[in-house]
């Protein structure tokens, strides 16, 4: 293979830490002990879909620390105990994710967040914040 092109290839299994850092940091910590999530204050003013994103953008971030949570994938039980958010609202906020191809969804039916797709979580995360400010 070409030294040229060496530099193109990547391992769709590593993630930008930095990159997930950059998105969760504002809204939420981790507790290392029982891999809960711990919304800050901004986190009350997000709408259903971008909390079920940093949850699952969470969950990628303690598999990547080593943390005792067995994988990232997420069944839609789980994010609604893990994220206070009702049925109702889970079950079809997932629906739209995954068909807008911002999640994934594994043959167990456990939702996830594909690395290639952070990029466009965060803009959208992004989009969000702004269209808050603008409407202080």
């Amino acid at each position: 293979m070409s030294d040229e092109l060496e530099s193109l290839l990547v391992s769709g299994k590593e993630i930008d830490k930095k990159l997930v850092a950059e998105i969760l940091e504002p809204y939420l910590r981790i507790d290392k002990e029982t891999c809960d999530i711990r919304p800050l204050s901004p986190w009350s003013d997000l709408k259903a879909n971008i909390k079920i994103l940093l949850y699952l953008i969470a969950r990628k971030a303690m598999v990547a620390l080593g943390l005792p949570l067995s994988e990232e994938k997420a069944s839609a039980t789980e994010i609604m105990q893990k994220t206070g958010l009702k049925k109702g609202t889970v079950n079809p906020a997932l629906r739209n994710l995954f068909e807008d191809r911002v999640i994934e969804q594994s043959k167990d039916r456990k939702y996830y967040i594909p690395n290639h797709a952070l990029e466009k979580v965060k803009a959208m995360i992004s989009e969000k914040r702004v269209n808050r400010e603008n409407r202080k």
